[in-house]
């Protein structure tokens, strides 16, 4: 539930001119491998940024030797009819496929044409670090074309780690028996997604884009439940969703232009989240809140019918020239990708992320509890904070015009994780501690100009 951003592309290229086709050990390399030809590697290897096109598939075969990994310090990119294969041993679960973001979406993992990444039995990262180091580093894999991702059996580690899979065009992915490979499934145009297996554990985003929408909620009370989606559900939607025998979380998401009347099976603890786009339009949303719902949410556009929300179960989006004011509400994260404004009062912002990527964006939040994981700005965009109270929350100014204004309130620390303790109350939504933060009092960083005034336990 984080925005996708674009990452920087590294500078220099490292061509791998293949003389010999089959097993080899490729050394250590400081520049970029690009791979034309079918390649396999059998030990650890550390890369700058990895190309596989053509027709070539790179196989990383760790089946026979316990704990490698192969680690890519950039980005990632299959063209064509290329495949990348990461193999790992599924008795030890040992071996490691890291893409070494420093910070989140600095790098991503981009498959166009008709390519294919299939990962087996292997453990996912996108840092080398720690949460209780950087806190969770989130980046997003690309999807485009007709290109595919199959999972079998592989975990990524929430708690540091988090991939978006942004699916586009007609892309495909299979997911069988894995673990948060993709942390979070998002559902556009001809995408066709298969979620198999009672130990996949991952979130699925399913977009709405225009027009009005029925849907039924399946009824996920048991642990694993099957259920089709797509067409059925009404104008605009060219996705396909299969569940087998698993049970994935469920998200909508809601653009400007599309409406939804959902109903729901009363769950605990929760069976759906919503993303709520605005754009073009002034609205005011109050009393957005979390358990069960069964009403007009917002007119026009949002109506839920015996749906249980869960714990985290807002996103708000704001994309081009929307003023947008919340009061009362419980706000998992807020994103605001144009010139938007969006004013919160009176909330509880629970783990996510709050940005003003956007020209000209500016979110104001006052008197409200904060938790979010990270608070960031970009180009001119202003986030303005008045008497609220922030646990933890890394504060990022990411260019020099970026500006982030604390006034009044206080800073509080995140508690370290404790395992006998959910993140968030389940009936309120309201957080115990942030898993995806740094334990400890906010921090800053970035270019851009952070300050804090009258701010209780400040020291910056």
């Amino acid at each position: 539930m984080r925005p996708v951003l674009s990452p920087p592309l590294l500078g220099f290229v490292f061509l791998l001119c293949a003389t010999a086709c089959g097993t080899e050990t490729i050394p250590a390399l400081s520049g970029d491998l690009i791979v034309t030809e079918n390649r396999t590697i059998v030990t650890s290897e550390t890369i700058a940024s990895l190309t596989v096109k053509g027709n070539a598939i790179l196989t990383i075969d760790y089946t026979s030797t316990p704990e490698n990994s192969f680690m890519v310090k950039g980005n990632v990119l299959l063209q064509e009819n290329a495949q990348l294969i990461i193999r790992g041993n599924k008795s030890l679960m040992n071996d490691g496929f890291i893409i070494a973001n420093e910070f989140s979406s600095q790098y991503t993992l981009k498959t166009t044409g008709n390519s294919i990444v299939k990962l087996e039995n292997i453990g996912m990262r996108t840092q080398t670090g720690t949460v209780s180091e950087k806190g969770n580093i989130y980046m997003s894999y690309d999807a485009m074309d007709n290109s595919s991702m199959i999972i079998d059996g592989a975990k990524l580690d929430n708690e540091s780690s988090w991939l978006l899979g942004n699916f586009r065009n007609k892309s495909k992915l299979e997911i069988t028996n894995s673990v948060y490979i993709p942390t979070e499934i998002y559902l556009n145009d001809s995408c066709s997604i298969s979620i198999n297996g009672a130990d996949t554990q991952t979130g699925l985003w399913m977009a709405l884009t225009s027009g009005a929408h029925t849907v039924q909620l399946p009824n996920v009370s048991t642990n694993s439940w099957s259920w089709t989606a797509g067409k059925n559900l009404g104008a605009g939607v060219n996705w396909s969703l299969s569940v087998v025998n698993s049970h994935p979380g469920l998200g909508v998401q809601l653009f400007p232009n599309a409406s939804a009347n959902i109903t729901g099976n009363n769950v605990a603890p929760g069976e759906v989240a919503i993303s709520y786009f605005v754009s073009n339009s002034n609205e005011t949303l109050n009393d957005l809140k979390v358990g069960l719902q069964d009403g007009i949410i917002v007119p026009g556009r949002l109506t839920l019918n015996n749906v249980r929300l869960g714990p985290i179960a807002w996103q708000i989006y704001s994309l081009t020239s929307a003023s947008l004011t919340i009061n009362n509400s419980t706000i998992n994260e807020i994103g605001i990708v144009g010139d938007g404004k969006v004013t919160v009062n009176n909330s509880l912002l629970q783990l996510a992320v709050l940005a003003c990527y956007g020209k000209n964006s500016l979110l104001t939040v006052s008197n409200s509890d904060v938790w979010n994981q990270s608070i960031e700005t970009n180009s001119n965009g202003k986030i303005t904070f008045t008497n609220c109270n922030i646990y933890g929350s890394q504060f990022i100014a990411r260019s020099a015009q970026s500006t982030i204004a604390i006034n009044g309130g206080s800073f509080r620390d995140n508690p370290p994780i404790d395992r006998t303790k959910t993140f968030v109350d389940i009936i309120s939504g309201y957080p115990n501690y942030n898993p995806f933060c740094a334990p400890g009092s906010p921090k800053k960083s970035g270019t851009g100009v952070i300050t804090c005034v009258g701010v209780a336990n400040c020291n910056w």
